[in-house]
Order: structure tokens, then sequence, then C-alpha cells
């Protein structure tokens, strides 16, 4: 009896102990932390958005500007066209207080001790984010003196940068932890997130998501910093907006506007690690990577890309962003990165837009796009890829794109949000209102709006099994990519 009894305690702890002690002390292993599953639940329904009042089982963050205007919000000319972004005495970044209150019980009001409590750089950020009623911010931790301050964060690896991510246009404010989550069981790397409530200057603003943005470090991409003197670096590289550009790179795709308005932006290294040499590695690097796409090399067991990409992770990448149907990756907001003796690998990024949310057009349940975004259309050329994908997309359909295990995930998650969603929607219930669509904060036409959280979430729900069930029925179609009709001189020599 003892023995047995020993057994069913052991059992217990790995069940309900490990995952908190992953929550709450960070983790190192690769398994991924789902907050809903392991995080403390809501015990007192709260509606109370003062401060005085104000209780919640979810993190709280607060900002202090100390008065200061936060920048990024854009400018526009007369012509409505995006000419920069506001400044705040002409600095790009304000230096505010900043605390994140998280409880072990999960009981957390404005009068508890801050887990977290610093000075930190921040901003607004995003694209068309930026024009929504709820911002989205940058965060970097400092210290007195304005060095980096790395924090470990409601549980997520030790780092000074973070993104802080207001879902607006999406309403049921699940669509970034849902495939963050899911990505991050399936992929290598995804960033981490948790649900939180913020407070700005003593004024709640609302649910947000504390994210890991795309950086190297220790539990995010781990990349070993160039050595002194060395050429050679490893990299990460974004694809986006030629005008978000810090650093272009001058690769064949965009000399040749074969990547239409978007281009490649070294990320990793830094300014303070980049020298020509290394920024001339990393093109050199691109260029060798992009001679064996565009060319007859393509499918070369020793000249083509397979020694340069990773296919399984642009494979994975290619199932989840086409599954949930993201429009804009392979193009914009998509990162790739190199350990320096590694292969490239992918990293998702961005699903405000995903699941027919993407404010000026409606993607319906039907098609594909990374079809004809940079690189992925030349690598549904090889059919080795495309047998990949299609092999690949039908075991992931038994388990993590499963309408069983999304649909689970979504009620969980909606349910461990509790009363968080309607304070949330205390300040901005205002968008179920059609009458009050502007062009800004709502999907165009109006009537593609939801009225309640519930359709909302409906929405994503009825989204994801059509979705499905037209990729179950049409996946094999990527078959006409790599067929020899479709391909006659159109491979570059």
């Amino acid at each position: 009896m003892m023995k047995g009894k020993s057994i069913y305690i052991g059992t217990l702890f790995i069940i309900v102990v490990v995952p908190m002690l992953f929550y709450f002390f960070g983790k190192d292993g690769t398994e991924r932390v789902y907050q809903h599953e392991v995080a403390p639940k809501e015990k007192e329904t709260s509606l109370a958005i003062d401060k005085k009042n104000f209780k919640s089982h979810l993190p709280i963050v607060t900002i202090d500007t100390k008065g200061q205007t936060v920048p990024g919000t854009p400018i526009y000319d007369k012509h409505g066209s995006h000419i920069g972004n506001e400044t705040y005495e002409g600095k790009d970044e304000i230096t505010v207080n900043i605390t994140i209150i998280d409880e072990e019980e999960g009981e957390n009001s404005l009068k508890e001790t801050p887990k977290v409590k610093s000075k930190a750089l921040i901003s607004y950020r995003g694209n068309s984010s930026r024009d929504f009623d709820k911002k989205s911010y940058n965060i970097e931790l400092v210290d007195d003196a304005g060095e980096k301050n790395p924090q470990v964060v409601m549980g997520m690896s030790k780092h000074h940068k973070w993104v802080l991510n207001g879902p607006c246009l999406d309403r049921t404010l699940i669509r970034n932890y849902l495939i963050y989550n899911v990505a991050g069981s399936i992929m290598d790397y995804a960033p981490n997130v948790r649900f939180c409530e913020l407070f700005k200057d003593g004024v709640y603003q609302g649910v947000y998501l504390m994210v890991e943005p795309i950086t190297d470090g220790e539990g995010r991409i781990e990349l070993k910093d160039p050595e002194q003197g060395a050429k050679q670096t490893s990299w990460i590289v974004r694809w986006d907006r030629k005008s978000k550009m810090y650093t272009p790179i001058y690769n064949f795709t965009y000399y040749t506007y074969l990547s239409n308005v978007s281009g490649l932006d070294l990320r990793y290294p830094g300014e303070k690690n980049l020298t020509k040499e290394r920024l001339q590695f990393v093109e050199d690097d691109i260029s060798k990577i992009e001679k064996a796409l565009y060319s007859y090399d393509l499918t070369d067991p020793k000249k083509g890309y397979r020694q340069y990409l990773d296919r399984e992770s642009f494979v994975q990448y290619f199932i989840i962003n086409e599954f949930f149907r993201n429009v804009d990756a392979g193009r914009f907001s998509t990162f790739y990165y190199k350990p320096l003796r590694g292969k490239v690998k992918t990293v998702v990024w961005d699903f405000n837009n995903a699941a027919d949310n993407y404010i000026n057009y409606t993607f319906e349940e039907y098609g594909f796009t990374l079809t004809d975004s940079p690189w992925f259309a030349m690598l549904i050329k090889d059919k080795g890829f495309v047998e990949h994908i299609i092999f690949e997309y039908h075991k992931l359909r038994k388990t993590y794109l499963s309408e069983e295990f999304l649909f689970s995930m979504i009620d969980d998650t909606v349910d461990y949000l509790g009363s968080a969603v309607d304070r949330n929607y205390e300040v901005y219930g205002y968008l179920f209102d059609q009458t009050k669509a502007d062009r800004l904060n709502y999907l165009v036409p109006v009537s593609r709006n939801y009225t309640s959280y519930e359709e909302s979430v409906a929405q994503l729900k009825q989204f994801i099994k059509k979705r499905g069930e037209w990729l179950d029925q049409n996946i094999t179609t990527l078959y006409q990519y790599c067929h020899d009709s479709k391909n006659k001189d159109q491979l570059m020599k």
C-alpha cells in the first residue's frame, strides 16, 4: 500500500507541481508552457477597473510615464500617406518606471509588492496597429544608469527586451496566445507569451500579452556572439516593408523586385557588433541561398537549397501560417535565423491578422498565400519539399492542428481569462458597436465586425473548422507547383 501511495504522490507531483515550477521560475527545457493550464485560476470575480478596488488572477503591469508622451504615434500628410512617427522632445523612446505584480497564488492587486520593478525604455510599436486605440509597446528594461536590466518576467526566460501586445482588432484577445503556443509545441522555438492586465499612469488599459520579441538570448534564439575580430557571424533577418528597415540587405530578390514592397533587414548582430565585414558575410550567405533557390540548382543534392536551409523548419512554418491563414507571412513580419555553423531556420511572428482578421480584405478558408512569397515560391517547386509539407500536415492534424485540440485550447483559454475579458471590454466595449466604426479600429466592410465577444470567439472556431476541412481536401494540390509543366522555363540560370 505504501509503495502504491508513493507512486500516486510522485505522479501528482509531476502533473501539478512541476508545471507550476516552470511557470514561476522559468523553464530550461523545451516543453511548452501553456499559461492557462499551469497559472493560478480566478478565485473571485471582480469587474472593478479602478486602482483602489482592482483585483485579478492575471499578472498586473504598471507603467508610469511621469507625464511624458509615449513616442511612436503615426504622422500622416494631407493625402493620408504615412510620413513618420511622433517623437517626444526629439526622442524615439522615453524612460519610464515599470512594475509587474505576479503573486504565486494569483490574487493580484496594486497593493501587492511587485515581483519586477525597473526603469524601462518604451515606445509604441507595430505597423497598422500603431493607429489602434489600444496601443502596443516595445519595452527595454534598464537600470538607473541606463544599462540592460534583464529580468524573469511571468515565468519566461530572463531578458531585458519585451513586447507588450495589446490585442485590439483581434476581439477574441487570444489569436497570438493560441498560435504562438501551438507553434512553440511544434517548432524549435516560437515566442513565449503570457496574459496580463495593464495600468498606464494609473488608468486601466485592458488585457495585454507579454511577449518575447524575436531576439537572441538564453531561452530565445540562442546564438553565440561573434568572436572579437571575427568577420563571420550568426544572424537574424526580417522580411518586412522597406520603410521599416534599419540595416537593409542588398540581395537578389531585392534588386530584381521579386520581393515586391518587402526586403530583408539584418536584425542580429546588433549595431554594436556589426562591422562592414560581418554585413558583407551575411549578404554573401543570403546570395548563396538565393542562387540555390532561383536557379537550376534548386533540387541539386550538392548545390541546392538543402545545404543552407533547414527544410523541416520551413515546412513547419508553411503549415502553421497557411493553416491559420496568416496572409502577411513570408513577406512581412517574417524572421529567419542562422547559427554560424548551422542551417537557416524560421520563427513565427504576429497573428493578429490571421483567421480572416485582416483589416482591409476578406481572406476566406480556401487558397494558399505563401506560394507567392519570396523563397517559398521557389521551395514549392521542389517535389520533396511539397511531399514533406503534405506528410507533416496530416501528422499535425492528428495532434496540435486537430479540431479537438484547438477548440479545447480556445475554450480553456477563454475560461481562464474569465472576468478579465469583461474588464477589458468595460473600456473597449464600443468596438462591438458597428455604428461607431472608423477606418482604424474596425474591419472593412463594417459588416465583418462582430457585435459580441462570444460571436468573435465563434468566428475564430468556425474559421479553423472550415480551413482545416478545406486543407484536408486540397493540401495535395500543392503538387501542381512542382510539376514540370508548371515550371517550364521559370527557373533562372
